[in-house]
Formats: C-alpha cells, sequence, structure tokens
C-alpha cells in the first residue's frame, strides 16, 4: 500500500515542491511544464517509506495503547503518541527527502536524469575534506527538526479530525478512505507554511541561514517564516497548495483504507467462533 500511495502521489507532490521554492519558473498555468518528469527521485521515498510508515504506526498504535487507561483525553492520547513516533519516523525517511527533493526541483549539483545513487554521492560529499563524512550526513539530515515540527501539527490534525469525523465508531476500510482523505486535506492545507519552510531548506542548504561571520546568529524558525512573508507575500507560504490537497487526499484515502483493513483483519484472527 505504501509502494501504491507514493506512485500515486508523487507527480502532485513534485508539482508542489516545484511551486514552493523561491524565484520558481514554474506556475500552475503551465502544466505540462511543471508536470515535465515528475517521477524523478522516487527510488529513494519508495525505499524507506515502508520501513518509515511501519515504525510510525507500530510506535504510534504501541503509545496510545499504553496510555488507554491514563485517564487523558483521547486528544492527548494521540498527541502524545504522534510526539513519539515523528522522531524515529523521520530518523529513517529525512535522507531520502532530501535527495527526492533536489531531484524533483534540479537544485545545484543535481542534474536530470540522475541516479539516486549518484544523488546520495553528492550531498555525502558536500562536507568538503574536513570531516565530510559527518558534514555529508548532516547534508542528509538538513530539515530533520523543521520535518518534525511540521509533521507533528499536520498528524495531530489529521488524527483528531479523523477521529472526530469517525467518532470512535468501528470503520470499515470505505469510511477510512473517505474520512481520512477529509482530515488529511484539511491537516495539509493547514500546515503549508510549514511545509514551504521545510522543504527549502532540505532543497538548499544555505537556506538554513547558518548566522556567517560576526554577530550575525541564524535565524529562529519563525524568523524564517517571516521574511518569506514579508519578501514574497503571504501567499508564498500558500504556494502549492491546489496540488498539496488533492495529494492530500489521495494519500489520505488510502492510507486510512488501508490502516482500517489491517485493523479488521488482525481482530479478525483474533476472534474466537
Amino acid at each position: 500500500v505504501s509502494t501504491v500511495k507514493t506512485l500515486v502521489k508523487y507527480p502532485l507532490d513534485t508539482a508542489t515542491v516545484r511551486l514552493q521554492m523561491p524565484d520558481t519558473p514554474f506556475t500552475i498555468r503551465n502544466l505540462p511544464a511543471l508536470f515535465e518528469g515528475s517521477f524523478r527521485g522516487i527510488s529513494a521515498p519508495l525505499i524507506s517509506n515502508i520501513p518509515a510508515g511501519a515504525i510510525f504506526f507500530a510506535v504510534k498504535d504501541a503509545t496510545k495503547s499504553s496510555l488507554k487507561q491514563s485517564g487523558l483525553p483521547k486528544w492527548a492520547t494521540t498527541s502524545l503518541a504522534v510526539a513519539a513516533a515523528l522522531p524515529p519516523y523521520w530518523l529513517i525517511r529525512n535522507p531520502s527527502e532530501v535527495i527526492k527533493t533536489r531531484l524533483q526541483i534540479g537544485a545545484e549539483g543535481y542534474y536530470e536524469g540522475m541516479s539516486t545513487v549518484d544523488a546520495f554521492e553528492v550531498a555525502l560529499s558536500s562536507g568538503g575534506s574536513n570531516n565530510s563524512t559527518i558534514s555529508g550526513l548532516s547534508e542528509l539530515y538538513l530539515g530533520y527538526s523543521e520535518n518534525i515540527l511540521y509533521g507533528f501539527p499536520a498528524d495531530i490534525i489529521k488524527f483528531v479530525v479523523y477521529d472526530y469525523l469517525s467518532e470512535g465508531r468501528k470503520k470499515s476500510p470505505a469510511d477510512g478512505a473517505v474520512y481520512g482523505a477529509m482530515s488529511t486535506a484539511i491537516a495539509q492545507l493547514a500546515t503549508t507554511p510549514l511545509d514551504v519552510l521545510r522543504n527549502r531548506i532540505m532543497a538548499d542548504s544555505k537556506f538554513k541561514g547558518d548566522g556567517e561571520s560576526g554577530d550575525r546568529k541564524k535565524p529562529s524558525y519563525l524568523e524564517r517564516l517571516s521574511t518569506i512573508a514579508e519578501e514574497e507575500g503571504v501567499s508564498a507560504l500558500f504556494a502549492g497548495s491546489s496540488p498539496r490537497v488533492a495529494k492530500a487526499m489521495l494519500s489520505g484515502a488510502l492510507q486510512f483504507a488501508a490502516y482500517e483493513e489491517t485493523k479488521q483483519k488482525i481482530s479478525e484472527m483474533f476472534t474466537i467462533k
């Protein structure tokens, strides 16, 4: 299911990332150019999303289960479960997300037709002669904290809205698809500014703002968001919203339909007939 989900939503993901870049040559009014080569970099997420997704749901469900008797409200247990699941999830997924993003936009040093292996080599060699391995690995983990800061509200909104729409009752895979599409679309639209920032950081390490020489310090998370709004307008924080919401609906429908079907099958296995 993870493979199917990645394949189905990938062209829309590419369009979203391209529209979110500063001074992008892409526009929603020129769809052929926007979607040209829209499967670039797909190998990396195809490989990483399966173990990352499995770990996310395993940690989330285990944490949620352990908190059942805590007396906390459902939204609180969901929030804590997601918070526990996100760090290991992005630990696995972050390197592939960096490579994917750079190949999608054709970042400097990442050319058309470049293989995923070559792209990883470029990232790993970017550290120069001193501590090149450490610097190269840090390059692959650019945006790690921003991915978690984006993922936490996005997943909280998604799962809380999903629980609210389904009212905690037993759901069929079809119900899961409908509620999943709606809740994921709401979550992704609301967190678009955080998505814009994380994708820009992963696409170009210089954007992170290392605070060059002198007294200039690295800008904070909120300062970077404010800079985008001031220099490019508030609309830049919502760049790529249309393909992003469409992608979210497809992804959410597939994810929650599979999730409910899996729960249903497991429940049937342990049901004494």
